[in-house]
């Protein structure tokens, strides 16, 4: 099943977009004197190459090679006999499988003597044994981090990151709509009852998370079946699809009373994601909004983007980049904690500066 929801489809990613997508790392690339760029990729760091190609490699790991003036070349240790599939979800650039994948993509870099300066994703992150296989193999060329240089064509996102990114949405606010709809009383039959719906839905992944009594502890876990339900509680759904990670939170409540604190809460919060803008300080725009909602105070609040190999990395927050501006088409995951009239209220939501999903 999953083969097939990992398809690729000219009409969700055309072949230009990943075309121009290089282009645009190729242009960083020379305005940063690199000759040649290297992604790492497994299960958990697949968003830099799915980006770039298409491809999500859920059983291995893997590298890219962004030549400056050819196309990218992905190896993998995975056997032959998956180049076929891998082909049917990674329409551009070469496939190469070989055991040791930096050893493989180092030699090519090793034949053309114009290629000295090599930029590397996440360099610090790179296993070790990739590291050695490269340097091994490449020993004349300098491997660089170039973490900056990615990030930066990644802002912005391009009209299919961003109908996927609402593909993906729609699964997880389905998802967490059906919380209603169940007559649970514990978390983890919950939890699979949102997990369940999102698949069934299209998503790639699914990863739900609950925090069963916002009045003893305000923390998401990966439930159990032993954890009862509290009077007010939390559902985070964390949906992927194609390669496009979304995460959305919700509070719930068992009496009327506290439905109506959500309610405008919610009211709040859906206004809030719609009226992010470029150029001001997150920050500042949150605090100054915050002052809308009578009896609430500001706890703590999370900015996450896609801007390296992990499908969601904090940006921004109540304790780092204060200064945080986001830019126009940015992809922003934007998490916030707050008490409102005696209670707590958690919220997740995606949003594109400026576009909305």
């Amino acid at each position: 099943m999953r083969r097939g929801l990992l398809r690729w489809d000219e009409d969700e990613l055309p072949l230009g977009v990943l075309d121009e997508r290089a282009l645009r790392l190729r242009g960083a690339m020379e305005k940063d004197g690199l000759d040649a760029f290297i992604v790492y990729t497994n299960l958990v760091r697949p968003s830099a190459v799915s980006y770039l190609t298409g491809f999500t490699p859920y059983w291995s790991e893997g590298l890219l090679l962004v030549p400056r003036d050819a196309a990218p070349v992905f190896a993998t240790a995975l056997s032959k006999r998956v180049a076929t599939w891998i082909r049917s979800v990674s329409p551009g650039g070469e496939i190469v499988n070989a055991p040791q994948p930096g050893m493989a993509l180092g030699a090519r870099l090793a034949t053309d003597p114009s290629v000295r300066r090599v930029g590397v994703l996440e360099l610090d992150d790179l296993p070790s044994g990739s590291y050695d296989d490269l340097t091994t193999a490449a020993p004349s060329c300098e491997f660089v981090d170039a973490t900056r240089v990615f990030a930066e064509v990644r802002r912005g996102a391009d009209p299919a990151e961003v109908a996927l990114l609402a593909r993906a949405d729609a699964i997880a606010v389905a998802a967490l709509d059906h919380v209603e709809e169940t007559n649970v009383s514990d978390a983890g039959a919950l939890a699979g009852a949102v997990e369940k719906h999102a698949r069934l839905a299209g998503a790639e992944e699914a990863y739900i998370a609950v925090a069963p009594d916002l009045a003893a502890d305000r923390r998401m876990i990966r439930a159990t079946p032993a954890l009862t339900l509290g009077d007010l509680f939390a559902v985070r759904a964390s949906i992927a699809y194609k390669g496009h990670w979304v995460r959305r939170t919700r509070t719930f409540a068992a009496n009327t009373a506290a439905r109506d604190v959500i309610r405008r809460a919610d009211a709040w919060f859906a206004n809030l994601i719609a009226s992010l803008a470029a150029g001001t300080p997150l920050a500042q725009h949150i605090a100054a909004r915050v002052q809308e909602l009578p009896q609430a105070r500001l706890v703590s609040w999370m900015a996450e983007s896609c801007i390296g190999s992990y499908p969601l990395q904090v940006v921004a927050g109540t304790r780092s980049q204060a200064g945080y501006e986001p830019a126009e088409r940015d992809f922003l995951v934007l998490s916030i904690e707050f008490a409102m009239a005696g209670q707590p209220w958690l919220g997740a939501a995606p949003a594109i500066v400026g576009v909305g999903l």
